[in-house]
């Protein structure tokens, strides 16, 4: 795999907002948006790591948290290798839980250091983060997709796979960042024409658009159904940091 960081952090965005997450951001993007903040992760001035599934895996582990979001640039072009580990810290996580769980044969009881286990050997909980050009030919039942869907300002609208609205699934987020009205009427239109499953979410371009016009704009037609939120990371740290 071609890895650009791996770290512990919290989430900043989305249904996990807050809570301890590892994050792994994979190398290249085969897009380029106007707002990109992650534009060290592609591109001929971009470092990476080339790393096997196993040491993927085992630097993930070492990290602690049971949640887990894979990034980029774009994560599903490094697909096959992407399940793979998924699949790796899943039969991980079993054979571990397997081998401590520990049960009172005659009663069947859990004793108390075998729920002392159970307690911290949470299943993983796995977002992909996708910038909404590849459709994933994969599912396992502890996975689920963010799709970005590219707004006008991003310069990048075209290369969008309108089959996120029809394959996403109660789980899963459709995210629209917007830096202009014009942006926020071209997602009125797509959640309109293309309903969808999926949890709708709606945050700004960094510096381009004032948090309330975009809650105002939610109140004036009635968007019942979109989640606004800030990244919540940004105000924590520096905007521009990495790692973080």
């Amino acid at each position: 795999m071609n890895v650009i960081e791996i770290f512990g952090s919290i989430d900043g965005e989305g249904s996990r907002q807050g809570l301890l997450t590892t994050f792994l951001r994979l190398h290249d993007c085969n897009i380029r948006c106007s707002y990109c903040d992650t534009t060290y992760s592609y591109g001929i001035d971009s470092t990476f790591t080339d790393m096997t599934v196993r040491e993927v895996a085992d630097a993930i582990e070492s990290l602690g948290n049971h949640r887990i979001t894979i990034t980029g640039g774009e994560p599903l072009l490094q697909e096959a290798a992407v399940l793979e580990l998924i699949d790796e810290l899943n039969r991980r996580k079993s054979a571990k839980l397997e081998d401590k769980l520990c049960v009172d044969k005659q009663s069947t009881n859990v004793s108390e250091d075998a729920q002392d286990v159970l307690d911290s050997e949470s299943p993983y909980d796995f977002n992909i983060e996708t910038n909404g050009t590849i459709i994933p030919s994969f599912h396992r039942e502890n996975v689920w997709f963010t799709y970005d869907y590219k707004t006008p300002s991003s310069l990048a609208e075209e290369s969008m796979n309108l089959d996120i609205f029809k394959v996403s699934r109660e789980q899963d987020l459709i995210k629209f960042v917007v830096g202009s009205v014009e942006d926020l009427d071209c997602m009125r239109h797509m959640i309109n024409q293309y309903p969808t499953k999926a949890q709708i979410y709606v945050s700004p371009v960094w510096g381009k658009i004032e948090a309330a016009a975009i809650i105002d704009y939610l109140k004036e037609h009635n968007l019942q159904n979109v989640r606004f939120q800030l990244q919540i990371h940004k105000f924590v740290w520096d905007p521009d940091a990495k790692g973080v």
